[in-house]
């Protein structure tokens, strides 16, 4: 990872982070709004720094940021040596911002930047991270199809009421993001994260605009949101006591198996001393299933042990 653009002595009032991959040709009008907003748009001149995290980009990204820095002082370029995801690219962002508040929206200047005003209120009201819920999104109909299922499932499952988790567009106290820590995919869940803290979310609409230049990094249809939820949640519900999920799950196997295997044991005892005829337990498959069964939640309940051994 490579930096340009040293920080001024004395920590600005708002920081910019926006991660970028393969997007040379939004980047110059992105960051020249977001400095002008920055100078204006809040009624007086903010003290702020840009953190542009170019993520492995295979196009003039570099070329593009190293021009950038020498017309905006404010801006920071750091470059990925290879590509590793939105996730990480937002890390190596936080761990750069020096702001009081923190604000990350996506370089496909699909976000407006004219809206970091609004979501600043938002934020001043007594929330703690506010999401830019977008408005009319300018997405295919599948897309939007499937960002609502998923806003869905999330509010389902882990009982948090936002309509657009997945929106980049976000502004952060920066407490929020020395408290957490994103990987893999887990970008899209830092509301649900930063709700696990304790911290209060909100929401503000904004504006969303089509895109201009290239074309989405992401699929329309992604399975590992679902994946990555289920894995936060086992986190958030049971980082402490392991041996308590694992133990839930072994009685689903552990129960019916025992229950019939106590009642062949029975009919076989009474069989032994003549009541009830003869019984051959050997010859039921049932048998055979329930020790199988059986055996698995076993396993399954030492695997918490485990676990909770590990942990503490």
């Amino acid at each position: 990872m490579t930096a340009a653009n040293k920080p001024r002595s004395g920590p600005p009032e708002y920081s910019a982070v926006i991660p970028a991959f393969n997007e040379a040709e939004s980047l110059p009008e992105l960051v020249g709004r977001v400095d002008e907003v920055f100078r204006g748009g809040f009624g007086r001149n903010v003290e702020h720094e840009i953190i542009v995290v170019d993520d492995g980009s295979a196009d003039d990204t570099q070329s593009v940021l190293v021009r950038l820095c020498s017309q905006y002082p404010q801006l920071r370029a750091v470059v990925l040596r290879r590509n590793s995801g939105k996730s990480m690219a937002l890390m190596a962002g936080f761990a750069l911002a020096r702001g009081n508040v923190i604000v990350t929206l996506d370089a496909d200047l699909q976000d407006n930047p004219e809206d970091i005003p609004a979501l600043a209120e938002s934020l001043a009201t007594g929330f703690d991270l506010v999401i830019g819920r977008r408005q009319k999104r300018k997405d295919t109909l599948i897309r939007k199809l499937g960002s609502r299922l998923f806003n869905w499932a999330v509010r389902r499952a882990a009982g948090v009421s936002v309509r657009d988790m997945n929106s980049g567009f976000k502004i952060y106290k920066a407490e929020v993001i020395r408290n957490i820590a994103v990987y893999g995919q887990f970008h899209r869940f830092i509301p649900l994260l930063a709700h696990s803290y304790g911290f209060k979310i909100g929401e503000c609409p904004v504006r969303n605009s089509p895109r201009r230049y290239g074309s989405s990094k992401f699929t329309t249809l992604r399975y590992q949101g679902l994946v990555d939820l289920l894995s936060l949640l086992f986190i958030h519900n049971y980082h402490l006591s392991p041996l308590h999920f694992f133990a839930k799950m072994s009685a689903v196997f552990v129960v019916p198996s025992a229950s019939i295997l106590m009642y062949f044991i029975l009919r076989h005892v009474l069989a032994a001393i003549g009541i009830g005829g003869p019984y051959m337990i050997t010859e039921r498959p049932l048998l055979s299933i329930s020790l199988t069964m059986f055996l698995i939640g076993i396993n399954v309940l030492l695997t918490g042990f485990v676990c909770d051994f590990i942990l503490h």
